[in-house]
């Protein structure tokens, strides 16, 4: 029997071959690494993001407190092709994190209110980060932050701001206090109605107790660089500030403080500190100066000065209140400028008698028909800063205006400025008036008599020259050096070893001998005359008398 027909001992030789376990412990192996990560995933969510710039499938990586927590599979643009759709798969046991209330963004290099952050980033590339949320439902579609969230303080105070001037500040910018940090910029806004930018502040407890209805808010530049009267202003604030600009605020010097506000309570942010400054100053009196001349050089903001004080601000240059029309009929062309004068800032609270408004006002006035005047001035010549400047004149102009158009007109004088240049004028016109056609003439007269003088003393040069060439004239000098040393000759002889003076001396010296002997005879005679004829009785001596 053949062996196809003995199948029983067909089926003996049949025997297991060893090398079919390489492919069965892969396959099992490849199961469990399948299973391994199909148990290790965690769900799939969807992100929305303006733009995936810096994003890669499967390279970027999500993380939480720098914790790996998923990883990007895929980015597409959405059906509207206005944003960029990003899918995460997120990893195993993170459902929990995915609650209403989570927030993503996107980690990259930044310049904020922390300084420069995400530089990590530059080798590493940009990566995604986020905030487990605590509250709600879970979700699995989520929107991408344009900037990374703030850490949201539930203690402190809130307050609105409003702005009408200077440029937007950024969500983060720090709020100071006398330069220490309290709080931050929480949101931006803009209030089209008012026309106005909108800021919402966070101020951080215990700092809320700072803020109180007398407070004033301004912009902190970061660097600022300023021009006036009082000279070039630099200023230089922290490293912060100067990436991102900041808000300060505090109670005005000298101002007690205001009530207790409450959440969101509304104020004013002024562009500058000075700004804010002459805010505080509500008290005032408005008038309009109408001035002949040039008012390059003044600007709002400008002090109103008496005899350097400073009484008050200018407000409006040129004042747009009073029309154009109304100028032009008036015989002498003027510009209007706005101005106030505030008594506060000479009245302080703990004066005894501070004085009112209408008291203020009639005190002007009366000074005004005394002579007050206003006029400008330069307050700073490196810039050409011009001041309104109120002082006595002694001859002053008269009072042409009271009132104009509704407004209370203060009277102005010429400036300086203008008195000299008035005075330059009048010296030109006189020196326009002085005959310099004839005095031109004279002086060519003189100098063509100057010009006949000259030649003349020239023709005198070469007479001399030619007599001094001529030998009889050289001739003189030694004649006369000859004659000098007879001279010379002659006064030797006289002198005491001379042949003529030594006798003559010896001579004076015998008289004087013989003089000397003679003066003797001489007293004797002036004494007795006559002694020449008559000898002269000897004298009898005196005896002396014998004691008794």
């Amino acid at each position: 029997m053949s062996d196809d027909l003995n199948p029983v001992e067909n089926m003996r030789k049949v025997r297991f071959n060893s090398i079919w376990l390489v492919p069965l412990i892969a396959l099992i192996v490849a199961a469990w690494m399948l299973y391994q990560n199909w148990s290790s995933q965690g769900p799939v969510i969807t992100l929305v993001a303006a733009n995936a710039d810096g994003l890669e499938v499967g390279k970027t990586k999500l993380k939480s407190r720098n914790v790996d927590v998923g990883r990007v599979i895929d980015i597409r643009l959405s059906e509207d092709y206005e944003n960029a759709v990003i899918q995460v798969r997120m990893n195993q046991g993170t459902d929990q994190m995915l609650k209403q209330d989570a927030q993503f963004w996107v980690v990259k290099p930044r310049i904020g209110k922390e300084g420069v952050s995400g530089l990590g980033t530059l080798l590493s590339g940009a990566y995604i980060d986020m905030t487990p949320g605590e509250s709600g439902d879970i979700q699995t579609r989520f929107t991408i932050l344009d900037q990374p969230p703030l850490a949201m303080e539930n203690e402190g105070i809130r307050v609105k701001l409003v702005s009408l001037k200077g440029a937007k500040l950024d969500v983060g910018a720090p709020v100071h206090f006398r330069g220490y940090e309290v709080g931050y910029i929480e949101n931006v806004g803009f209030d089209a109605n008012r026309k106005a930018i909108t800021y919402q502040l966070v101020i951080r407890s215990p700092y809320d107790a700072l803020v109180n209805s007398a407070v004033q808010f301004w912009v902190t530049p970061g660097v600022s660089f300023k021009s006036s009267a009082s000279g070039f202003e630099f200023s230089f604030d922290s490293l912060e500030t100067f990436l991102s600009g900041g808000i300060s605020f505090s109670l005005p010097i000298g101002r007690p403080a205001g009530d207790t506000v409450a959440d969101l309570s509304e104020f004013q942010l002024f562009d500058s500190k000075e700004s804010a400054d002459n805010q505080v100053y509500d008290e005032f009196i408005e008038y309009v100066f109408l001035f002949d001349a040039n008012l390059s050089g003044l600007y709002p903001g400008a002090a109103v000065e008496f005899r350097g004080v400073r009484i008050g601000t200018v407000m409006e240059v040129p004042f747009s209140g009073i029309s154009m029309t109304s100028l032009s009929k008036l015989d002498t062309p003027v510009i209007p400028v706005l101005a106030r004068i505030e008594p506060q800032r000479l009245n302080t609270p703990d004066m005894p008698d501070v004085m009112s408004l209408s008291q203020w006002n009639a005190m002007l006035e009366d000074r005004m028909e005394k002579g007050l005047r206003a006029s400008l001035v330069i307050g700073n010549y490196l810039n050409a800063a011009k001041v309104i400047s109120l002082d006595f004149m002694d001859t002053p102009s008269p009072i042409r205006w009271r009132e104009f158009e509704g407004y209370d007109v203060f009277p102005t004088a010429p400036n300086s400025l203008a008195n000299i240049e008035s005075k330059i004028s009048l010296m030109l016109d006189n020196l326009a008036q002085v005959p310099l056609q004839k005095t031109f003439n004279q002086l060519g007269n003189t100098m063509s008599e100057v010009d006949t003088t000259l030649q003349r003393l020239q023709q005198v040069s070469d007479s001399v020259r030619k007599l001094v060439d001529k030998s009889e004239t050289q001739q003189i000098p030694a004649d006369l050096s000859a004659a000098i040393r007879e001279l010379n000759q002659t006064l030797e002889t006289y002198q005491a070893d001379g042949l003529i003076g030594q006798p003559l001396r010896q001579n004076l010296v015998s008289l004087d001998r013989a003089l000397n002997e003679l003066q003797p005879l001489l007293r004797q005679l002036r004494e007795n005359p006559n002694r020449l004829i008559f000898d002269s009785k000897p004298k009898v001596d005196i005896q002396p008398r014998a004691a008794q």
